[in-house]
């Protein structure tokens, strides 16, 4: 099983425009990719990608709606103001997200 693990809603720590504008390439490349991950777990500031007006929705529910497993993180969401504004994929917690890491053959961290 493959999981790619999200935890920023931007890639790397340089400009936060650029960041926003990798993180949603990444996104867009991974949600069209011949191989796809078994999940994509959010977490930390990375939850703002799955929750409404975030500009990276379309590819997120494209995984979703192809069978990729989305989950972000409740505690996270909660922390941001956003268990309402959830927008594609379930709430996962830190059980979840330990079993699913332990349970994967490789885990790639984005953020």
């Amino acid at each position: 099983m493959k999981v790619v693990f999200v935890n920023s809603d931007r890639i790397g720590k340089g400009g936060e425009e650029l960041g926003a504008k990798l993180m949603a390439s990444f996104l867009y490349s991974l949600a069209r990719a011949e191989l796809r991950p078994d999940a994509v777990l959010f977490m930390n500031a990375g939850v703002r990608l799955t929750c409404a007006g975030s500009p990276a929705l379309d590819d997120i529910a494209l995984l979703a709606a192809d069978g990729v497993t989305i989950a972000s993180c409740g505690t996270c969401l909660d922390y941001y103001g956003l268990t309402d504004a959830l927008a594609v994929g379930a709430v996962g917690n830190m059980n979840d997200t330990v079993a699913t890491f332990m349970a994967a053959d490789d885990v790639v961290s984005i953020g």
